[in-house]
């Protein structure tokens, strides 16, 4: 071979390679895979390592081998919080600061606001959506194959039935919503949402082409309730494993929540089966607060948060999370780092290797709010932010903050659910994971027995990685303190604006207002400032047109 022809070669190897690298897109094999896991409506006392009701072994395990996020925060309902998860854009910034979207309603998130599944498709990733969507569908530009998504099985409403995957909503628009991307799944009557979720799952990481990195949203439809004749759904073989639960709503609210952590262990042993779990990153997260004590028809728990689901109190926005991966140099700990929902695709970015100046474009119109947490989990440091704005929602008037130590709130929905709310069924007053309590003492023995059967365990011991538990009874759990006589009534945030010192008074105890009225000020402030640059809420109301007795009884995407 001449000496020319080897040079020629050379050159255009090189032109070829500084091509795609400035291109953004690469289809090297080694950047990790992604696997985001959002529960939806699970509350802070909803994990096993939280509660004396609930078993999560397989989230238990990977949550104490990785990081258990104890600060995390989101939006306290479901479209906020998926539109901040898939951007990094604040709700404020999206249109999405007032309420879901509604499945009757014409509108969706921003077609001009980059999602997480595009920006990784700058870098070679093959996506999958599976689950719920909830961010718009009356066009099919607000789809998730239109979204950044190679594809997507689920629905594409905010709740249905488990088994016939019908949604209803406002009492008289009902139809099936189950989709294999834009067409309809009308062969899985009878099989419950968890378990179809899970086989397509395993399916898609069977047959991932391995040239390439992994991308896999699952959004679970557990555990929210289903439509309002039946609002919680499980198989009853989990049921029965329950029957300690002196309350029949809990009992079934937890069983849904033991198969969708049996599906997290089964998308585990996958990932080990094709070699894919040591270049893997695990994220796993609540949509928001639960709705605890009958809230919707559901039985959740935050206790000892205050609040539920819909509130700007803790328990409506602190939820569990966590994450785990080979590739982070600490794990194994808990870290109080301040985490917001809009920061996980920043941590994402991070985390693949993206280049610094192409994770994400800053605009004046939609700002990035959330900051790349990577380094900080990884090295066990400091958190990236100090100040979290939870919402400003000019519709429903109500508002908070939180920066360094202090809480600011005001406004109140749905009424007043603003009281501390103990899970149903609950065997021992408050006092929950009283060591001194023999009731408890079997179901810790059972919890024990599960972790180490689990399929996370076992997988995770084939990597010789052999869990410690106690890091999960350690500072995981909130000691509230005394709770004052008037607790239930020092904070009127509909009459006048409250504060906390939510480090020292997690539970939002004791109102402060009236002793920092400068800090007070100074967080109202900057609400106001950030609410300068929102953009205006995108609520719109029903369209009867969607009716799905229009579209052969399904729901469909009505504005073509």
């Amino acid at each position: 071979m001449s000496s020319k022809y080897f040079d020629n070669c050379l050159f255009y190897f090189v032109i070829i390679t500084i091509y795609v690298s400035i291109g953004g897109y690469s289809t090297t094999t080694n950047r990790p895979n992604v696997i985001l896991l959002v529960a939806d409506d699970l509350g802070w006392g909803d994990v096993g390592y939280r509660s004396d009701q609930i078993l999560t072994p397989n989230i238990d395990t990977l949550a104490a081998d990785g990081i258990v996020l104890n600060r995390y925060y989101t939006s306290p309902v479901c479209s906020p919080s998926r539109g901040a998860l898939l951007t990094g854009v604040h709700p404020v910034h999206s249109g999405l600061q007032n309420y879901v979207i509604l499945t009757a309603a014409p509108w969706g998130l921003p077609l001009d606001i980059k999602t997480l599944p595009e920006y990784l498709k700058d870098y070679g990733y093959n996506t999958h959506a599976i689950g719920k969507w909830h961010l718009g569908f009356f066009k099919r530009e607000y789809t998730p194959t239109y979204r950044g998504f190679d594809s997507h099985v689920g629905y594409w409403s905010g709740s249905g039935d488990y088994f016939d995957h019908t949604a209803l909503e406002n009492s008289y628009y009902w139809g099936l919503d189950f989709r294999h991307n834009m067409d309809l799944i009308t062969n899985a009557t009878g099989v419950y949402s968890t378990h179809y979720f899970t086989d397509r799952a395993v399916q898609v990481i069977r047959e991932h082409n391995q040239s390439r990195p992994l991308f896999l949203y699952m959004a679970y439809q557990a555990v929210h309730g289903a439509n309002s004749y039946a609002r919680l759904q499980a198989p009853q073989r989990y049921i029965d494993k329950f029957s300690y639960i002196k309350s029949a709503d809990r009992r079934v609210f937890a069983a849904m929540t033991y198969a969708m952590d049996e599906s997290i262990g089964i998308l585990v042993d996958a990932l080990k089966q094709q070699h894919m779990l040591t270049n893997s990153v695990i994220v796993f997260v609540s949509d928001n607060g639960g709705p605890a004590s009958g809230f919707t028809g559901n039985a959740a728990s935050n206790w000892p948060l205050r609040g539920v689901k819909a509130t700007l109190w803790e328990g409506g926005i602190r939820v569990p999370a966590f994450i785990w991966s080979p590739l982070l140099n600490k794990t194994g700990y808990t870290s109080d780092a301040l985490i917001h929902v809009t920061d996980l695709m920043p941590t994402v970015l991070e985390a693949i290797g993206a280049d610094q100046h192409n994770r994400y474009k800053l605009t004046k119109k939609y700002p990035i709010y959330g900051v790349s947490q990577w380094s900080t989990l990884s090295l066990n440091q400091t958190s990236g932010r100090s100040a979290i704005v939870h919402n400003v929602d000019p519709i429903w008037n109500v508002s908070a903050i939180r920066s360094g130590d202090w809480k600011l709130i005001q406004g109140l929905v749905f009424g007043n659910w603003s009281q501390w709310y103990p899970p149903f069924g609950h065997q021992i007053d408050t006092n929950i994971g009283a060591d001194n309590n023999s009731l408890i003492t079997p179901l810790l023995r059972q919890q024990r027995r599960h972790r180490s059967e689990c399929a996370a365990n076992r997988v995770l011991r084939q990597f010789n990685r052999f869990v410690d538990y106690k890091v999960l009874t350690e500072n995981v759990n909130i000691d509230c303190g005394p709770k004052p006589t008037n607790a239930s009534v020092n904070c009127r945030p509909d009459v006048e604006h409250c504060l906390f010192n939510i480090t020292a008074d997690p539970c939002e105890y004791n109102n402060l207002a009236q002793i920092y009225p400068k800090v007070v000020d100074q967080l109202w402030h900057q609400l106001v400032s950030f609410n300068t640059t929102a953009r205006e809420p995108g609520t719109q109301p029903s369209d009867p047109v969607c009716d799905p007795a229009l579209h052969d009884y399904a729901w469909s995407c009505w504005r073509h």
